[in-house]
């Protein structure tokens, strides 16, 4: 069996029109079971019916073939009417010993009639006989007057009728039943070949999508004008697509960034060395570039560390815990980091938080890093002797929320740049790109926020200034029930919700 061959008989669309099929004709078949069951007393109280109502004909007939015939010509006429009516004859004596059957089947057998006229009203008596010789599924009749022995004549005459069997009657039923059953199996095949179209065509649009994707294609997108199952399918599939597409994009990105970021300081790192090894450089000049190789590795390291601590973030593998904590004693630990930084460009760190503001159910330490990296953003990005301005207030409605804000003086972000500005790697335009840094101090910054369970944005406060925006959970009121202690597993929004 070639491909093409195997993939049409196991295809979806083969198999509906099968299952279809077998529907159809299982189903006439219990309607079948059914119809003969029900009607099979009514096609024996036919058979009988018709029998009897010759019966007249056939004793009138009978009783004159024998006054006026010899044996041999009785026999004859019975023999003539039983050809006639379709109907088998016994011609018992007194005794019940069978003188002649039309079939030569019970000759000279004994049959045993009822002792009792069953169901006389009707004029006949109807009984099943167990005699072999007679047969099996054999209704035999006889008129109540001869059963009764009140005939003058010195035989008897009953009629012999082979019932319905359920066989008999499926046998009568099938030429019907292959009847409908071609033409219920024609328009069943038509209607599932139609219904599988609609269902196969879009999973074949599917499998071709993912084979081009698998292939490398992402920009794969898949219309069906449906809203069943086959529908969402198709658009939840166009969704990801995109995703991923978007995905791919900025792992490359990523990947372009990195390997750009760490170029620069191997570089240095080897050519410095080179000057070392092979005695280019003066004596003088060791030391110093020993402090360049010190300082590039460093910046490597913090590269490094950066990307394994995002990664870790992502893959949920940071460990938070919960804790209420006043937003002032946070900020001053931040504060006192930058200070070495902001004196040496003579920067002017002012702080105002509100005593009431106090975070709740979040963890210190990450949050310590998210405001250290978007302070050392500000530090680096404000010109010298210009201005950082840290606020922190609380806010009761609708829920408890603390806000902290960071404004720094300085050269003002693109408008087409402050969507990416919490990206990885992303520093904006050429003016913003001068100051060091790994470029991932933000992401990480925005990633720990939302891990505990807060936002961060960023925008223009003016023509001079940037303003960084942090919205916490806040304490819980008084009389609200506190927050149990938990650990809880880090992954705000994993890599692939983000940039990778």
């Amino acid at each position: 069996m070639n491909a093409r061959l195997r993939s049409f008989v196991f295809s979806i669309q083969t198999k509906l029109v099968l299952a279809m099929t077998a529907v159809i004709v299982l189903a006439i078949f219990l309607a079948g079971a059914v119809f003969v069951t029900r009607t099979r007393e009514e096609r024996r109280d036919q058979a009988l019916n018709r029998v009897v109502a010759a019966s007249p004909a056939i004793y009138q007939q009978a009783v004159v073939a024998a006054v006026r015939t010899d044996l041999t010509g009785f026999y004859a006429t019975l023999d003539g009417l039983s050809r006639q009516q379709d109907v088998r004859i016994l011609l018992l004596s007194t005794s019940n010993i069978v003188l002649h059957d039309t079939s030569n089947e019970a000759q000279g057998r004994s049959i045993a009639l009822p002792v009792q006229p069953v169901g006389s009203p009707r004029g006949y008596v109807a009984w099943q006989s167990s005699d072999p010789g007679v047969g099996h599924n054999m209704t035999l009749i006889t008129a109540n007057t001869f059963l009764s022995g009140d005939s003058r004549l010195p035989f008897r005459i009953v009629l012999v009728v082979n019932t319905a069997t359920l066989a008999s009657a499926w046998l009568g039923l099938l030429p019907g039943l292959a009847l409908a059953a071609l033409i219920a199996i024609a328009i069943a095949s038509l209607a599932a070949f139609l219904f599988a179209r609609q269902i196969v065509q879009p999973l074949r649009k599917l499998n071709m999508a993912s084979e081009a994707m698998a292939a490398g294609d992402f920009d794969q997108r898949v219309e069906v004008a449906r809203d069943d199952e086959v529908g969402r399918l198709a658009r939840s599939f166009s969704v990801m697509a995109e995703r991923v597409g978007q995905r791919d994009t900025q792992m490359r990105r990523l990947l372009a960034n990195v390997s750009h970021d760490l170029k620069t300081p191997m570089t240095s790192i080897t050519g410095y060395a080179q000057a070392l090894t092979d005695g280019t450089a003066e004596p003088d000049d060791a030391a110093r570039i020993g402090t360049v190789i010190r300082e590039e590795a460093e910046h490597v390291n913090t590269l490094l560390a950066d990307l394994l601590y995002l990664g870790e973030i992502d893959a949920g593998q940071v460990l938070t815990r919960e804790e209420d904590v006043p937003l002032d004693a946070i900020v001053t630990r931040c504060v006192r980091r930058i200070e070495p930084s902001a004196r040496a460009k003579q920067i002017a760190v002012s702080v105002d938080v509100a005593p009431d503001a106090v975070l709740g159910g979040v963890d210190p330490d990450k949050l310590e890093r998210a405001f250290t990296n978007i302070l050392d953003n500000a530090t680096k990005f404000a010109p010298p002797g210009g201005t950082i301005e840290v606020r922190g207030w609380r806010e009761k409605a609708p829920a408890p929320r603390v806000f902290c804000t960071v404004r720094n003086s300085g050269t003002p972000i693109a408008a087409e740049d402050l969507p990416r500005l919490f990206d990885r790697f992303f520093r904006g335009d050429r003016a913003r790109r001068t100051a060091a840094g790994s470029g991932l101090g933000l992401a990480i910054g925005r990633q720990l926020v939302e891990l505990n369970r807060g936002e961060v944005t960023a925008r223009n406060d003016g023509d001079h200034h940037v303003l960084f925006t942090l919205v916490l959970p806040g304490q819980p009121a008084p009389g609200d029930a506190p927050p149990k202690p938990a650990t809880r597993r880090g992954g705000a929004r994993s890599a692939v919700a983000e940039e990778l």
